[in-house]
């Protein structure tokens, strides 16, 4: 089976048993709607593409999936995409994804692989504002937010969540009021992070 490196199979490629045929064989793995051979890496450009294969092209992915992008979550199971208002693109290509049209300033967004993605701290930022409020959460899944609101800004490399209450405050007061107080939590957990990161460089 021959692929350009980098690029996952789709269904214009092989039929859909094939590629589950493949699957079970061990040949490729699945990652969104696409396939990738198992000798690919499935890194941050293998996962962009596979991502933009689900909506139009000006689609950005934001929230979990730009998140699971990154490599700091697990891939989620409805893709999250947004389009600038008055694109008139929210029609998607999968049941898997979900589109709305949002206000994006050009700091907000870069591009991996040719696939528009939020940056680490607008997808923390938007995490924190529209994940399920807490009422809904329990301890062990407000903890799991904090953790990834961490690992998020750690990847982004803020030392700190300054940065995020500042884009936080931009926004509706209904929501940055929730997202700032979200960000109290994460100061720990993201020290943990710096930490076994200085950890880690010190031992190599």
């Amino acid at each position: 089976m021959t692929n350009p490196p980098g690029r996952p199979l789709t269904l214009n490629d092989l039929p859909l048993a094939e590629l589950y045929a493949a699957r079970l064989d061990g040949q490729v793995f699945q990652i969104a709607d696409s396939w990738c051979v198992i000798d690919e890496i499935d890194g941050c450009d293998t996962r962009a593409i596979a991502a933009g294969q689900l909506v139009p092209p000006r689609a950005i992915a934001e929230q979990l999936t730009a998140a699971w992008i990154y490599g700091v979550t697990p891939e989620p199971r409805r893709h999250q995409f947004c389009v600038l208002i008055g694109a008139r693109a929210t029609t998607v290509w999968s049941a898997r994804a979900s589109v709305r049209e949002i206000v994006r300033t050009p700091d907000d967004v870069h591009t991996i692989s040719g696939v528009r993605v939020t940056t680490p701290l607008r997808t923390a930022v938007d995490l924190a504002r529209y994940a399920v409020s807490p009422p809904a959460m329990s301890p062990s899944t407000t903890s799991e937010l904090s953790a990834l609101l961490a690992r998020l800004l750690h990847y982004g490399q803020y030392p700190d969540v300054s940065a995020a209450i500042r884009l936080c405050k931009r926004g509706s007061p209904a929501h940055s009021a929730l997202a700032v107080a979200r960000f109290t939590a994460v100061s720990t957990p993201l020290f943990a992070l710096r930490q076994q990161g200085c950890a880690r460089r010190t031992a190599g």
